[in-house]
């Protein structure tokens, strides 16, 4: 299970964590600055807020591909050889660590953000689950809810819609007694207005003008995809306070259309909004637009409406809105996602392939070697055989282990030729090895906090290093014990004969 963790904690360090990370930094700024930009538009603020939470999956989503359409940087350094003449992994120099797993003090950290990733799975399953209840019950409202059949109702509605430029057909139904007027459906829209406001023709234009601006903008197409993103990312503080700004620009900017379109006047309006905003009204689902937001204070509302009744936004205007909106969700994205390797040696994954490239040569030449040794060794247990089995000094030894375990013959000679080779070996092995401990303690040592990320990529190269020479030296003296161990059982055994 740790294993698993570590891994998932692991892959999600640059494909998840630095776009977020990253994403925080700049929509937290963009959110502060528009909390204090007091004169600014609602409907500016509404699309710029959205720009900056839509932001937050498409850098997460986009962080595998960006990258790679960067132009690459300076190639790393080539394959080294190793003690042994086989060729090895670039090192730190090269921008790849020899340690595909990490070196040690780094699995508790990957533990626990792989922890994180896992609860913050459950967690969006838990907040999907609540969405999909909502949209079963905005299903149920629409199918048990009466049709408005007064012809009066439904004339003032196709004439609005035509005013507003809403050419979809729309359905308009009798809400529950005590609800909000609402609006939901994203390819056949639906109007759900309470009998009480179906009864006054006055509050009736105005209800029906801010439901049909809320259709024209395709807001509950919008409010979907935020619930979803709110939803996936519902650890996020940040995400929440983008959303309830989103949802109250959505309420304040319809507000404002209204007014500014003439469609309504300021006071009675306002009597409507105080109306809708009852504490005893239908609970409405998250993801429908709705004249009573539940998030947005009434007080605010008529704020809004005093400062921008009259400022009407011309065709130019709100193309250059929604322009600098997506800019501002493109720009942000792609800082987010760029990140993601932005702190790498630059060419660090084009040499990941190269690095299997080699390991593959590798193993391909030690098999290649271990044919060659093979033959070579039974043509000379040939030669011995004939030259000493009859004088009683050729020696049987064993060498390799598993499957690649084999047997063949020497002469004493040989023999401690053989003794002695690997005794160079571990003696070699041994200083190299020291040679990689005093190299980590000098790291470890070191103070200056300039270039922390390169400091411990060469950390861990070095301890993968020392390593894998402790791993060959451990090896040497295995066969250098087992060759002795079989030359001197044997030499024992033809003394006693």
């Amino acid at each position: 299970m740790l294993e698993f963790l570590e891994g998932l904690g692991s892959a999600s360090v640059w494909a998840f964590w630095v776009p977020v990370l990253v994403w925080t930094g700049l929509a937290g700024v963009g959110a502060i600055v528009l909390a204090r930009m007091r004169g600014l538009h609602p409907i500016a603020g509404y699309r710029l807020r959205q720009a900056l939470l839509l932001a937050l999956p498409v850098s997460v989503l986009a962080a595998p591909w960006v990258p790679g359409l960067l132009p690459a940087g300076p190639a790393s350094a080539g394959p080294v050889p190793s003690v042994s003449g086989a060729v090895m992994a670039p090192s730190v120099t090269g921008g790849l660590a020899l340690a595909a797993d990490g070196g040690p003090g780094a699995g508790l950290p990957l533990v626990l953000l792989g922890a994180a990733i896992v609860a913050i799975a459950l967690l969006a399953i838990g907040r999907l689950a609540v969405l999909a209840t909502d949209l079963r019950q905005l299903h149920r409202l629409r199918r048990l809810a009466a049709r408005v059949d007064d012809p009066a109702p439904l004339r003032r509605l196709r004439e609005l819609a035509e005013q507003l430029g809403v050419r979809r057909p729309v359905e308009l139904l009798e809400g529950p007694p005590d609800s909000a007027p609402m609006t939901f459906g994203a390819w056949r829209p639906v109007i759900m207005i309470p009998r009480s406001v179906l009864g006054s023709p006055d509050s009736l234009d105005a209800v029906l003008v801010h439901e049909l601006v809320h259709i024209r903008r395709a807001d509950y197409t919008w409010a979907l995809l935020e619930c979803l993103v709110s939803a996936v990312f519902a650890f996020h503080p940040l995400v929440w306070v983008l959303r309830r700004g989103i949802e109250r620009c959505r309420e304040t900017s319809c507000d404002a259309e209204v007014l500014s379109r003439g469609f309504a006047r300021p006071k009675p309006y306002a009597e409507l909004l105080a109306h809708t905003h009852v504490p005893t009204q239908f609970p409405m689902p998250a993801v429908a637009a709705s004249l009573s937001a539940p998030s947005l204070k009434l007080k605010e509302r008529l704020e809004t409406m005093k400062n921008f009744a009259h400022r009407k936004l011309t065709s130019r205007q709100r193309v250059g809105i929604v322009l600098g909106a997506g800019l501002v969700c493109v720009l942000v994205a792609v800082a987010g996602a760029c990140a993601t390797r932005a702190e790498e040696e630059p060419g660090l994954l084009e040499h990941a392939d190269d690095l299997e490239m080699v390991v593959g040569y590798v193993r391909a030449l030690e098999q290649a070697d271990a044919v060659q040794e093979r033959a070579e060794i039974a043509a000379h247990e040939a030669d011995v055989v004939r030259s000493y089995e009859s004088q009683g000094l050729v020696y049987t030894l064993s060498r390799g282990s598993g499957s690649n375990q084999y047997t063949y013959r020497a002469t004493e000679e040989d023999v401690l030729k053989e003794l002695a080779r690997l005794e160079v070996e571990m003696e070699y092995l041994r200083e190299q090895r020291n040679a990689a401990d005093d190299a980590v303690d000098e790291l470890y040592q070191g103070d200056d906090p300039s270039d922390a990320f390169a400091k411990r990529r060469m950390l861990l190269d070095l301890q993968a290093r020392r390593d894998l020479l402790e791993s060959m030296r451990t090896e040497r003296m295995r066969e250098y014990e087992t060759v002795k161990m079989q030359y001197e059982t044997q030499t024992r055994l033809r003394e006693g004969r």
